[in-house]
């Protein structure tokens, strides 16, 4: 059996695309974990709805927490063999359950991961990746997680086998972290396979206009997902088969961003700016692998506004914001 997550916070627009895409599943045997956490929208309702016609679906309602301890609770409660999560604004393809165990019964992974299109008001975009089946090791697929420059969510084009998570070392959510939060987990599941599957059909639809932006400052007042990618480069460093520098890449990435947003608001503490300013020097400059990424890290350690124009010239395009 497949348990699947899905973490629910007012997503009444979306919701009803997202679990029909679920319950449309050509492999049958799965139960569908329902985890409405602070909704003030009608996703309670929509969630009650599905539980009441399929007993496949369990709804399980909280007053308020985050994305973390929702995913969590959804895990306590998992009793598959294998464990996935897809994001209530985004859907599946009928048949990615399917595919992916009969993949798997082939290969035998830990995790079966496979391409996913970017839809948005205007476009489907199909990430690219390698056209066949593969067993792919640890680089490699920590590389084509992360190599998506636009997509901010790291785990819902997986499948896993549930004990990852409860073998030892167990891996939770840290119910701290409420950005990048996903990605620390997919790096601490990665680093625990034995085999990682690579299937190169795509299944998973991230809707890039309805998943939250960036900058995330102007949601809460810290950046946690700074510390998410630090414990992830500290626990990939230990293995020198994998490189970090697309890990560094994303770190500084964030942070600039962070600064420059901060620039335009009112009222922003400049001591919060010069905290995130020093945090430029985490790593080295030669640690970095995007050139122009590179570039704009150095110049803002020396001068904030020149960074600024940089930023918007020659590296913002390669943003969705």
């Amino acid at each position: 059996m497949i348990s699947i997550i899905v973490p629910i916070k007012n997503a009444e627009k979306s919701l009803f695309k997202c679990l029909h895409s679920i319950k449309n599943q050509t492999f049958r045997h799965f139960e569908a974990i329902l985890v409405n956490y602070g909704s003030i929208d009608k996703s309670g309702e929509i969630c009650e709805k599905f539980a009441s016609n399929d007993s496949r679906f369990h709804v399980i309602h909280l007053d308020s927490t985050n994305a973390s301890r929702a995913k969590n609770i959804g895990l306590a409660y998992a009793q598959g063999e294998y464990v996935c999560f897809v994001n209530a604004v985004d859907w599946i393809n009928a048949e990615m359950l399917e595919e992916l165990i009969n993949t798997n019964k082939i290969f035998q992974g830990d995790i079966v991961t496979c391409r996913y299109f970017e839809d948005s008001i205007s476009e489907l975009f199909l990430t690219p990746g390698p056209d066949e089946n593969k067993i792919m090791s640890k680089n490699e697929a920590i590389q084509l997680c992360l190599s998506q420059p636009r997509v901010n969510s790291f785990l819902g084009n997986k499948l896993y086998k549930l004990e990852l998570f409860s073998s030892s070392p167990a891996v939770h959510f840290d119910e701290d972290i409420e950005y990048y939060e996903d990605l620390l987990v997919a790096m601490q599941l990665f680093d625990k396979s034995q085999r990682i599957v690579y299937s190169p059909p795509p299944h998973y639809h991230y809707y890039l206009n309805r998943h939250l932006p960036l900058n995330v400052l102007q949601i809460k007042g810290k950046l946690d997902g700074l510390v998410a990618i630090e414990r992830a480069v500290e626990l990939l460093s230990k293995d020198p088969s994998v490189d970090t520098k697309i890990l560094k890449d994303l770190y500084i990435k964030l942070n600039l961003s962070s600064i420059f947003t901060l620039l335009t608001l009112e009222n922003v503490d400049s001591s919060f700016i010069n905290d995130l300013r020093q945090k430029l020097h985490a790593y080295g400059l030669n640690e970095l692998k995007d050139s122009d990424l590179k570039k704009c890290c150095q110049i803002t350690r020396r001068n904030i506004g020149l960074g600024k124009i940089y930023w918007d010239m020659f590296y913002k395009k390669k943003l969705v914001e």
